[in-house]
């Protein structure tokens, strides 16, 4: 399986590093206002850090911000899928093209290697990062090929990488503004930073770098709701609803390995989709992103937040019923 860097990981246009730059102003913008040296040093290394490549980089990479915001996920499959890029990179695969992407021609191997057929013209995964607009090799493109993937190695996939999940595609603009949300979210709880002093600093980096946001971005008025979670809303400094935990219990892990246990508590920062992703819609947007607390996260599954409170509701419902009946 692919186990290395996606393909041309650190290869940008100047459209990707436009982004990049923005997404950078907007981070030292927050460091800057966070008064703390300790605290600074944190945001920066944890959060705020933002590496000019595709895929948040090794050793000194994009923190957090950069990883959720901008790159799709970590993958290492048996399949073409980047072991993360850019939301806005200009592959994508899916059951069905959708609506906002053009389909590519036809998809061939050469030599072990992916060869893409887009309006005549034929396209590798080193170059596919350049291809003016948005397209997909929908799945019925990879029947006639799959005999001859099924026997390719794990240096083979690695070095054909080189696509996203149309799921997990975003536009530039939405991924840039959805860093800036989770980056309000973040310095307002955990830094002590004034929301709306962090939205106004936003707000600047967008002016001065001539950038005009989406309809999708929030307002003034509506940026109090960033801060918490959004299916129990309560501040992502604080517990799930606010409510005491009782600590979990130590398990065996080798010493000889990084400990991941943080990650599993149940007030672990999480990346939220309020609206479940879907192939045909791009959902990634600073309207539904949201960080939130990684125990409500688990609860929604795949499931919107207002499906999600429905369940909850009926759940409770049926307690209620349970205990009147004893």
């Amino acid at each position: 399986m692919a186990k290395g860097r996606t393909v041309s990981a650190t290869e940008l246009t100047d459209k990707d590093r436009w982004a990049l730059e923005i997404c950078k102003s907007i981070s030292d913008k927050f460091a800057g206002m966070i008064t703390n040296s300790d605290q600074r040093a944190d945001f920066i290394k944890n959060y705020g850090r933002v590496h000019f490549s595709r895929d948040a980089g090794l050793g000194r990479a994009g923190g957090k911000l950069q990883r959720d915001a901008l790159c799709t996920r970590g993958r290492t499959d048996k399949a073409p899928f980047s072991n993360r890029n850019l939301r806005w990179h200009p592959l994508i695969v899916a059951m069905e093209t959708p609506s906002y992407a053009e389909e590519v021609e036809e998809i061939t191997v050469d030599d072990h290697t992916l060869v893409f057929i887009i309006d005549g013209e034929l396209w590798y995964p080193k170059d596919v990062y350049k291809l003016p607009k948005v397209y997909c090799a929908p799945y019925h493109k990879w029947y006639d090929i799959k005999d001859e993937l099924i026997k390719w190695t794990d240096e083979d996939w690695t070095k054909n990488s080189c696509v996203i999940p149309a799921m997990e595609y975003s536009t530039m603009e939405y991924s840039i503004e959805v860093f800036a949300v989770l980056g309000i979210a973040v310095v307002n709880n955990f830094y002590g930073i004034d929301i709306n002093d962090a939205f106004n600093a936003v707000m600047e980096v967008f002016k001065e770098k001539g950038y005009k946001p989406t309809s999708e971005f929030p307002t003034q008025s509506e940026i109090e709701e960033v801060a918490l979670c959004p299916l129990c809303l309560s501040p992502l400094n604080t517990p799930p609803a606010n409510l005491f935990l009782s600590e979990r219990e130590d398990t065996f892990q080798p010493p000889w390995r990084k400990s991941k246990r943080k990650e599993g508590e149940a007030e672990a920062l999480q990346l939220f989709h309020t609206y479940p992703l879907k192939e045909s819609k791009i959902l990634h947007t600073p309207k539904l992103v949201r960080y939130g607390h990684r125990w409500c996260n688990v609860a929604m599954a795949d499931h919107s937040v207002d499906e999600t409170v429905e369940f909850m509701k009926a759940v409770v419902e049926a307690h209620k019923r349970k205990e009147e009946g004893k």
